[in-house]
């Protein structure tokens, strides 16, 4: 009797889309009886899952409150257990090359193999936006390693400051995720808003725009202003990074700005595995699709193998009301990752002979909510037409954390355990903020 040989729906990213969708796949395709015809494929460089938007305070996390091991315990998950007791294949691995045209995915490890339906997730990497000396002499934020990183460089220029000399915190980028790296520094160094000699560091925020968190509502941005500068964050506004040297940064204006730690969260870009495929791609190089989320091809000539998707952070899909990208957010990401999931299902059922007429879902671009902390226990959020910010938004903001872990990633038992452990850490380390 003849193998049959599995068709192959590869995710590439196990970031919040890859997840989404490699559970979404996996049900409707076990549901519809298909299991040892099609078999779900995650592959991603890393082993674990990161849960990304707890970073800034894993940054700003004393030693003395949780080791490195505790920490990685409640901001990354193994693949393998996320997807426990579903017939889904990961795979860490990397990707060396892809042949859209012949449908070969091209592996470090795991060699060559053909897909039949390809996600791209692959998420995005950092922007420097070619200023010179910047990733040279700059921390980011994009890892579970990246976090460790800064905050062993702060904490050991906070132990060894011998001298009593004020340690030079200097953030470039005012967005989400720079305010809330400078709001945790600051609550996490120095009690909040204190003024005394005694805080052994500054904290500086380097912003191009005229203000922060430039392009959210204004409400937001008066009430996080309000709050850096209450807990004694410094801002540049209006300057931009020129270029960066060891222990200084020249900004466009002509001053100089010296450092001890310099941490760069100035903007990300699509990831250049994205910018070599043959695809058709928008002004900026970054690879398009329309709301059915299906990726085309570069020329009307260029014939593609199976069907090919991309979602998140990976490619442009455009808002048809305000004419911008849509935001890189981990909610729009998992949304995507719906709607191409379900139209690879649609697909299948129809060539399987299950229906007789594709009906593809659109992804439906709207604005999303959001929460950003700025300190301790603060965060301004705004979900619809309503903004409110103070403890009440940090209590949103945890509540959102364990929605997340219960719904997308872990069993309720394992979530809870997870969250609670994470919120004692954070609250003992910086107390009430």
């Amino acid at each position: 009797m003849a193998l049959i040989t599995k068709k192959k729906i590869v995710i590439l990213g196990g970031g919040f889309g890859g997840i989404k969708a490699a559970f979404f796949l996996c049900k409707k395709i076990k549901k519809l009886g298909l299991e040892e015809k099609y078999e779900v494929i995650l592959i991603d460089k890393n082993s674990f899952h990161t849960y990304t938007p707890i970073l800034y305070e894993i940054a700003a996390t004393s030693e003395e409150i949780a080791d490195q091991s505790q920490l990685k315990e409640i901001a990354t998950f193994d693949l393998k257990s996320v997807f426990s007791g579903y017939r889904i294949t990961v795979l860490q691995d990397l990707v060396k090359e892809l042949d859209l045209a012949g449908g070969d995915i091209h592996l470090e490890k795991n060699g060559v193999f053909k897909f039949d339906y390809l996600m791209l997730a692959i998420g995005s990497e950092i922007n420097y936006f070619g200023i010179a000396g910047l990733k040279e002499n700059s921390l980011s934020l994009k890892s579970f390693h990246d976090a460790l990183e800064i905050r062993n460089a702060v904490w050991d220029k906070v132990k060894n400051n011998n001298s009593k000399k004020e340690i030079k915190i200097v953030i470039g980028g005012g967005g989400s995720t720079g305010v809330e790296v400078a709001g945790e520094m600051r609550s996490w160094i120095c009690e909040p808003g204190e003024k005394s000699p005694e805080c052994p560091a500054s904290v500086t925020i380097v912003e191009a725009y005229p203000s922060l968190l430039f392009g959210f509502d204004q409400k937001i941005i008066k009430a996080v202003t309000r709050r850096l500068k209450a807990i004694g964050v410094k801002l540049l506004l209006n300057e931009a990074i020129e270029k960066a040297e060891p222990g200084k940064i020249i900004l466009k204006s002509g001053r100089l700005l010296d450092y001890d730690i310099l941490i760069w969260t100035g903007g990300v870009k699509t990831a250049s595995l994205m910018g070599t495929l043959p695809l058709k791609k928008e002004t900026k190089g970054r690879v398009e699709v329309a709301g059915e989320m299906e990726c085309l091809p570069q020329s009307p000539d260029l014939k593609l193998y199976g069907k090919i998707y991309g979602l998140g952070d990976a490619i442009c899909l455009y808002n048809p009301k305000t004419g911008r990208p849509m935001p890189m957010v981990a909610e729009a990401a998992i949304e995507q990752a719906g709607v191409a999931a379900f139209n690879i299902i649609e697909d299948i059922k129809f060539n399987e002979g299950l229906s007789k007429k594709i009906r593809n879902k659109k992804y439906v671009p709207r604005e999303y909510s959001y929460v950003i902390t700025a300190g301790g226990k603060y965060a301004a959020v705004k979900i619809g037409p309503l903004v409110f910010w103070g403890f009440s938004g940090w209590i949103l903001k945890v509540m959102v954390e364990l929605y997340y872990l219960i719904r997308r990633l872990l069993p309720p038992g394992k979530a809870i355990r997870v969250w609670l452990k994470g919120l004692r850490i954070f609250m003992r380390n910086d107390g009430l903020g």
